[in-house]
């Protein structure tokens, strides 16, 4: 219908070919009056690449996956790939999907899940394609792409110790790596201030995991003055189990830190300090992950503390708080 060779068509629909301006609109034309679109099946065979990269997501209850699942497909938009999501549930499952991800022909894949063990990153590596994985332990050829998880628990002890915090208290996830690597910049930092090594409860990741782990916690007689979380959910969980203990404040009597800043950290009834992390440069830096080639060992994505209202000003104390509060009316 256009009078033009099947070479030609086909430039016309390939991204940056030479065709002429009037070529091009005849071809487009026609294609519009024959409702035709262009199939990719034959330019995967001859090219053997598919413009596909698997996306393997789990832990969609929080919604700071949403935010690393928008950074990655944005920056996979821009260089005209598109993603196949895959969902493992969480980290523990992502060895079960390996063997998914083969029978699809993807040119990369990129895990938002941990991986955690050494077996699972040599049954990645066998596919064949670049693999990058968010938070993950480095093995072998893993490209990996990380929160500064470690940097973000020594600021939280940090920032609750300048505040005037003496009794500190870490809510803990399940075992992953940025879940140690908080823990672990955390108590360390604190016992390098000279305090005590911080009360641990392992709360999940969950609001409702955090709000039973801080119940579990305060019903222990245990009143820590400060209390840093692994995620926000958990954060938010204990916030609310605080608000049931009658006269105990936040943070007049307990100041609280969250990570991930996810939206509902800034809602009026939470108002939580938190960390936060910049998900759009993640996703950018997963996807520029796979095309490096020798690939950088790994990459970290800085976070801002974000002060919000359960925590106090520096040097700010209960009795000031007091002073300040309006007068009953």
């Amino acid at each position: 219908m256009a009078g033009v060779s099947q070479s030609t068509v086909s430039r016309v629909f390939t991204p940056g070919a030479s065709v002429s301006l009037a070529v091009r609109e005849k071809v487009l034309a026609a294609a519009d009056q024959l409702k035709y679109r262009p199939n990719a099946l034959p330019a995967i065979l001859q090219t053997g690449r598919s413009g596909l990269v698997a996306v393997v997501m789990g832990g969609f209850y929080n919604p700071v996956y949403a935010g690393i699942l928008h950074g990655i497909t944005t920056a996979l938009k821009e260089r005209r790939l598109e993603a196949v999501l895959v969902d493992a549930g969480s980290d523990e499952n992502l060895g079960d999907r390996v063997d998914d991800l083969s029978r699809y022909r993807i040119d990369g894949a990129i895990s938002v899940l941990a991986v955690r063990s050494a077996k699972v990153a040599d049954r990645l590596d066998q596919l064949g394609i670049p693999v990058v994985a968010v938070n993950s332990r480095q093995f072998g050829t893993l490209r990996v792409v990380s929160t500064s998880n470690r940097a973000i628990g020594r600021d939280a002890a940090n920032a609750l110790v300048d505040r005037g915090c003496t009794q500190l208290a870490y809510l803990a996830g399940r075992d992953n790596p940025s879940q140690r690597e908080r823990e672990s910049g955390f108590s360390k930092r604190v016992v390098a201030r000279g305090l005590p090594t911080p009360q641990r409860a392992v709360a999940g990741f969950t609001y409702e995991e955090g709000y039973a782990a801080m119940v579990q916690l305060l019903a222990s007689g245990a009143r820590p003055d400060g209390l840093f979380c692994v995620n926000d959910l958990v954060a938010i969980g204990a916030l609310d189990a605080i608000r049931t203990v009658p006269g105990l404040r936040v943070p007049e009597d307990i100041q609280v830190i969250g990570c991930d800043d996810i939206p509902m950290a800034a809602w009026q009834q939470n108002r939580l300090t938190t960390f936060a992390q910049d998900m759009t440069l993640l996703g950018r830096q997963c996807v520029e992950m796979l095309g490096n080639d020798p690939p950088a060992s790994s990459v970290s994505v800085p976070s801002t503390l974000v002060l919000r209202a359960t925590t106090r000003t520096l040097l700010q104390t209960p009795q000031q708080m007091q002073r300040k509060a309006p007068a009953a009316q």
